[in-house]
């Protein structure tokens, strides 16, 4: 089981770079000029100076819209390191905001506690039970007591790829069946995204607590 799971975080990372050194990331399908949800999300429940985690970051404008917030405390990890290059970039790379980490998630050694894990669309990617078993315990080791973690995926009944990949699509039943001990739903919904192609996405928007 090691020696798949390390392949398929080679995998993981060499399909993300690609994608990043090869196309405008902001004609990506899953590409938000006004990433709503998880910025009305994150701010119900974060301060200014809590810690925050932005999870599979890609090229987001999220943290863009936090700074200019007055969120000051917030960590970009992705596994393209493309990806960070175009945000150090926008933002300026004297920024002393965001705090970056280049590695496969399920690689991640926190350094510190978050208030907030957050997650757009890296969680549906997870194939195998194992993953994601995995994966929630790296939510668990990341966040602090009654912290939360935000995670979206593509919903029940919705698309079945992105950017060339299967993934699984959750609703509030389903991702319910996933989580450990310590870590419960408290909040759930459903949106949109029209993508830059003016298509439309199904997504579900989940708010988990450590207890």
């Amino acid at each position: 089981m090691a020696d798949r799971t390390r392949m398929t975080e080679q995998v993981r990372q060499s399909h993300w770079e690609n994608i990043f050194r090869t196309k405008d990331y902001r004609e990506v399908l899953w590409h938000q000029n006004s990433p709503t949800v998880s910025y009305d999300l994150i701010t119900q429940y974060a301060a200014k100076d809590d810690t925050i985690l932005d999870a599979g970051c890609g090229a987001s404008l999220l943290v863009d819209k936090l700074i200019e917030s007055g969120y000051n405390n917030i960590t970009l990890l992705d596994t393209a390191a493309t990806s960070l290059e175009i945000v150090k970039t926008r933002l300026g790379r004297s920024a002393d905001i965001p705090a970056y980490v280049c590695t496969d998630i399920m690689d991640f050694l926190p350094d510190r506690l978050y208030t907030i894990w957050h997650d757009r669309a890296v969680f549906h990617f997870l194939l195998e039970p194992q993953e994601r078993t995995d994966y929630f315990k790296k939510v668990l080791q990341s966040l602090a007591p009654g912290g939360v973690a935000i995670i979206s995926t593509f919903r029940v009944g919705g698309q079945t790829q992105c950017a060339g990949l299967d993934i699984v699509q959750y609703d509030h039943q389903k991702i319910s069946e996933e989580l450990p001990e310590g870590l419960k739903l408290i909040a759930y919904e459903e949106f949109t995204h029209i993508t830059p192609a003016a298509s439309e996405q199904a997504y579900s928007a989940f708010v988990i607590k450590k207890l």
